[in-house]
């Protein structure tokens, strides 16, 4: 019975830390699009290109790391044991307009990949159990850093 309101509040908080809910109030946000996809999908490729100052991470490279670890988890999901490389996840600083939204399409289709194993998953080990743990936590930081970003692009 646990492992059914663990999974119940991965499907509510996963859509919300990603801006993919209608929610009017949101548990964690403002609503249920003030999330990921839901913030950086108002932005073009400069304004998720720009750096508050030289060197520093911008929201496409937020973005682009988010995404390697959406693809981390999906791979170790699918019983996959992937290489990593967690400096070449930070590599995309600076995109540009098509860059920028094959970056948001992935990130998008990534994203709906994992609703989709975790809407049907019915065993829920604690190998699986963490590594969802830790997918929602990492993705609810970035998601803090993206908007900490996009509050500078206004």
């Amino acid at each position: 019975m646990e492992n059914n309101y663990f999974k119940k509040w991965l499907l509510t908080l996963l859509p919300e830390i990603f801006g993919a809910t209608d929610l009017e109030h949101g548990y964690i946000l403002d609503n249920g699009r003030a999330g990921i996809l839901g913030t950086i999908d108002t932005l073009d490729a400069a304004a998720a290109s720009r750096a508050p100052k030289p060197g520093a991470e911008t929201i496409a490279s937020h973005s682009g790391h988010t995404l390697y670890l959406m693809e981390l988890f999906a791979d170790y999901s699918n019983g996959e044991n992937p290489q990593t490389d967690w400096p070449g996840s930070w590599k995309n600083q600076s995109v540009d307009q098509a860059a920028w939204n094959e970056l948001r399409s992935k990130l998008r289709a990534t994203y709906e990949d994992i609703l989709d194993f975790v809407g049907k998953r019915e065993e829920w080990n604690e190998d699986v159990m963490a590594a969802s743990m830790i997918l929602l936590g990492h993705c609810a930081y970035h998601l803090g850093e993206i908007k900490q970003l996009y509050s500078s692009t206004a």
